[in-house]
């Protein structure tokens, strides 16, 4: 997967399917999404295919190397989250390809890019229960904690509050009978951040990085759900190696990891 975080708008329009953000359209419908970013469409249909050419090629691997859970009958596994998740070449996207011949498993990308807890709670009713899911997996949190690099910044949302909308989410999802996944959050580089929005003046301050994933083990803790604890299998390498270029999202390796752990997770479900 090569780091193309810098290129272009359109290249990471596409690749974190930001066209969600304005209308609900097919991720593979080309000629829309170039309407959308008033792109042409044969590049935005030459980014769709490279994409996938790069899922289809971690899949194969990963089908060469990990466990993939063995599902019986039909089931619905629905992945809430940010661009992270929404990534065309997320560890979603290679789950998505793993069951691509399995009609009667339902993989469901419900994350949003740009997506904020608060977000996912208000949207959850059309983005996920309307998928009747056996699993919900979240990772959520990360553009909460997104904040202004200055002395009066607060993150975009508080700490309390992310934790009003986590139980909100864990709650009714068990009150359906929901199985739930829930992950820690990765690091970022501010620096890198910096560059990439040269305009925006963002940052993430770490130890609010630590309190979310504090959080988010305890809470897993104490309504009994499973806990993708992502800290010490990323820990094992330095941020540079498993961010891409813009120093937010997780490059190639990056999502190999969370990829493999997720599927640890689901097996322990299935």
């Amino acid at each position: 997967m090569e780091d193309l975080s810098l290129a272009s708008e359109l290249y990471n329009s596409v690749k974190f399917n930001m066209q969600k953000l304005i209308l609900d359209i097919p991720e593979q419908d080309a000629e829309r999404i170039a309407m959308v970013f008033d792109a042409d469409r044969n590049e935005v249909k030459t980014l769709i295919k490279s994409f996938h050419q790069t899922v289809r090629a971690e899949a194969e691997q990963t089908r060469r190397e990990v466990t993939i859970p063995r599902l019986e009958g039909k089931h619905s596994i629905v992945f809430l989250g940010d661009s992270i998740t929404s990534d065309r070449e997320s560890y979603l996207n290679i789950i998505r390809e793993l069951y691509r011949d399995r009609p009667d498993v339902n993989v469901v990308d419900a994350a949003i890019s740009g997506d904020k807890s608060d977000d996912a709670v208000m949207r959850f009713y059309e983005r996920v229960l309307r998928y009747e899911p056996d699993v919900v997996c979240i990772l959520i949190g990360t553009n909460d904690l997104r904040r202004n690099d200055d002395a009066y910044a607060n993150a975009c949302v508080s700490l309390g509050d992310i934790e009003k909308n986590l139980r909100y989410i864990i709650s009714l999802l068990q009150s359906c009978g929901t199985k739930v996944i829930i992950t820690t959050i990765s690091p970022d580089i501010n620096e890198r951040l910096r560059k990439r929005f040269p305009d925006s003046n963002w940052c993430y301050q770490p130890s609010e990085i630590d309190a979310l994933n504090q959080l988010i083990c305890e809470l897993s803790m104490e309504y009994g759900i499973t806990l993708n604890d992502m800290r010490a299998v990323y820990a094992k390498y330095s941020p540079e190696e498993i961010l891409l270029n813009d120093g937010l999202h997780l490059n190639a390796l990056g999502q190999r990891l969370l990829l493999r752990s997720t599927l640890a997770c689901l097996n322990k479900i299935f």
